[in-house]
């Protein structure tokens, strides 16, 4: 039985591509999923073979939100005398997310709220309403 998985979250550990023992070209990574925070969440090595999911992958950067979907493979090992769990997902789609913005651009200074009087004097003389400067012509046949 083979078992699907969607994940979405943010790359922990940056793309690499890599090269496989046949020649074939493939692409790993970490994604923290499941924390919006710096606790907790889970953590997925993700292995892609397919080109068009490497491509958007290698175009993405630590932080950057993601989605995967794929085959998965849950583990578990032993480390410290702990039991620990281990998520593969071998990724045949990827989607790069809006991610947030990087750094805040500095704000044009703030134009003091116009006076009755001048939003008067803006008011439309005549002119269309939607005067956006593109042409629309309409043919009336009656």
């Amino acid at each position: 039985m083979t078992a699907y998985a969607l994940i979405s979250g943010v790359i922990f550990r940056a793309p690499t591509q890599k090269i496989a023992k046949s020649g074939k070209p493939f692409t790993t990574c970490t994604v923290k999923a499941g924390a919006d925070d710096n606790t907790g969440g889970d953590f997925w090595n993700v292995l892609i073979f397919s080109e068009s999911a490497q491509i958007e992958m290698l175009r993405l950067e630590i932080g950057d939100a993601v989605s995967i979907r794929g085959k998965f493979k849950i583990e578990t090992y032993e480390k410290d005398g702990q039991t620990r769990i281990s998520r593969s997902i071998f990724a045949d789609a990827a989607l790069g997310l809006r991610p947030a913005p990087r750094t805040t651009k500095a704000k044009a200074a703030a134009k003091p709220a116009p006076s009755s009087q001048e939003q008067a004097s803006d008011a439309p003389t005549g002119a269309p309403p939607f005067d956006d400067g593109i042409p629309f012509f309409m043919e009336w046949r009656g």
